[in-house]
């Protein structure tokens, strides 16, 4: 018989310790975990969304952070692969960018002609945020307004769920039919906003949308981010913390009523011979009074008497056989912005976004706030990165087939795989990061510069967002019209000295007197 042991190699797989022994864990897949528990966390997401200040600072900052004014397109293709030349490579995408942004900054992109491209981006990342996924369905709806029929249009993420009658299973969960594979086949929307104004239940018709059309271009855009492997849904971001936001505004409602009723100066007079106050009435005006339940028509249930309410400044006197006794609140609580300031702190660590950045307060050494806002930037890179993967990078592609289709774009060889792959080549640019000390941060760009450790065309992008190349066909113009003109050159920008250059002083080596 072997040997027992009572003791475990990892501790937190003990079943026999105190701190161990209640710690219960579900078993199940992804998908399985995920299954009966996403409408609830979707909903409760929302409401936080909707009610708290600090989740709705959080996903508000996230997007404003990663989206900004819209993430701009740069079409960036391999020319020596296609086999053309640099100069037409340079002309295509310079083409291609313009009648991208022609048809991206009209509201024809939008199936519901609300919003722009940049808008349509906000919206997304804000409902993945919010509901864990997002979709955009390709739609092809011609306008004599526009030379482009293809839009998209956001769907939100319990708009997609299974048909009425089936039950999840392998095949299809939550809404997405998989193959073997586990890759997306088709999605089951509804035909109507469930929870909407003429029915509000979720029960609706639903409708099967292939996630490829026939000529294998995108239908379905879906847009969330997995956690684990055969993860076919997305997970509210908030869903990790929504117990502990929850309680914190909970508890922040809790200090603001206490901090008013301590606010509220009255006066109480007492009497032994007063009806007061009255049974209608009560001792405050009708205006702010909290209106006591009425009785019943047939006077079975009396209404209550009204209690003794208190308001800023008012005179109660009090009925007979009646006193008050007095407690103090000690409110506002002297503790109450260190308490929630360590629980954002926990809140902002799991969301990966200081709590300095969602508050917008900045009270710390520069170190301290500089180091806040470059943590929050790396969550910001990662999903401005999986937004334009995606999102913007599939509604380029879609747009793309149709101006190479109806002939309004130029792409030799598209028909072939790998090339259509390579005309599709693109950079997605956002909005450039803050500069807590421009002048310090241009200098050490600088320095970089001239140590050759970046490029113009990075040190640009993180100025301002823009490009090296336009920035200085831009600045050739400009030195064109001075010279036009007969003006003088800017010197204070092109003399400066080199901030990498530095003098030293070097010793008398006679030892002469300083």
């Amino acid at each position: 018989m072997g040997k027992v042991y009572n003791q475990f190699a990892w501790k937190g797989a003990s079943f026999i310790s105190d701190a161990m022994k209640a710690f219960f864990s579900s078993k199940g897949s992804a998908d399985a975990d995920l299954s009966g528990n996403r409408g609830t966390l979707e909903y409760r997401s929302r409401s936080l969304y909707q009610n708290s200040a600090f989740a709705g600072a959080a996903v508000n900052t996230k997007v404003v952070n990663v989206v900004g004014t819209g993430l701009k397109c740069r079409p960036q293709i391999n020319y020596e692969l296609l086999g053309i030349d640099r100069e037409k490579a340079v002309k295509w995408e310079r083409s291609t960018r313009t009648l991208f942004e022609l048809w991206a900054n009209s509201k024809f992109c939008d199936a519901e002609r609300e919003n722009t491209f940049a808008q349509m981006q906000d919206l997304a990342l804000k409902t993945e945020l919010i509901c864990g996924d997002a979709f955009a369905l390709r739609c092809f709806i011609p306008t004599r307004n526009s030379p482009f029929g293809t839009c998209f249009k956001i769907l939100e993420g319990n708009r997609c769920q299974n048909p009425t009658g089936l039950s999840d299973c392998d095949a299809v969960t939550m809404g997405v039919e998989v193959d073997s594979n586990g890759a997306a086949v088709a999605y089951y929307f509804t035909e109507k906003p469930i929870y909407g104004l003429d029915t509000y239940s979720d029960y609706a018709a639903t409708v099967r949308v292939p996630a490829f059309g026939v000529t294998e271009s995108r239908n379905v855009i879906h847009v969330f981010e997995t956690d684990r492997p055969n993860q076919r849904r997305g997970i509210p971001w908030l869903a990790p913390v929504i117990q502990q936001i929850k309680q914190q505004e909970r508890y922040a409602d809790a200090e603001l009523i206490a901090a008013v009723v301590a606010s509220m100066f009255t006066v109480f007079i007492k009497t032994t011979d007063s009806d007061l106050p009255d049974e209608m009435l009560g001792n405050v005006p009708d205006p702010a009074r909290v209106e006591p339940p009425m009785a019943h028509s047939d006077g079975s249930v009396p209404a209550p008497k009204p209690a003794a309410e208190l308001t800023p400044g008012g005179i109660v006197e009090l009925g007979q056989h009646e006193e008050i006794q007095t407690a103090d609140p000690k409110r506002p609580n002297a503790n109450y912005d260190p308490f929630v300031n360590s629980i954002f702190n926990e809140i902002g660590a799991r969301l990966g976004i200081a709590r300095e950045v969602v508050l917008k307060k900045f009270d710390s050494s520069y170190n301290a706030v500089r180091a806040a806002i470059l943590e929050s930037k790396k969550t910001f890179d990662k999903a401005r990165m999986n937004l334009s993967v995606d999102f913007c990078q599939p509604v380029y592609d879609a747009w793309l087939d149709e101006c190479v289709q109806m002939g309004i774009i130029d792409c030799e060889g598209y028909e072939d795989p790998m090339k259509r792959m390579l005309w599709h080549g693109c950079r997605w640019i956002g909005d450039a990061p803050i500069m807590l000390d421009p002048l310090k941060e241009t200098q050490a760009l600088k320095m970089q510069l001239d140590e050759q450790l970046t490029t113009r065309s990075n040190a640009c992008t993180q100025v301002n967002g823009g490009e090296y190349e336009a920035i200085a066909t831009e600045l050739a113009e400009e030195s064109k019209i001075r010279a036009r003109l007969d003006l003088p050159e800017p010197g204070s920008v092109n003399k400066s000295e080199s901030v990498t250059t530095s003098t030293q002083e070097i010793a008398d080596p006679q030892g002469s007197d300083k």
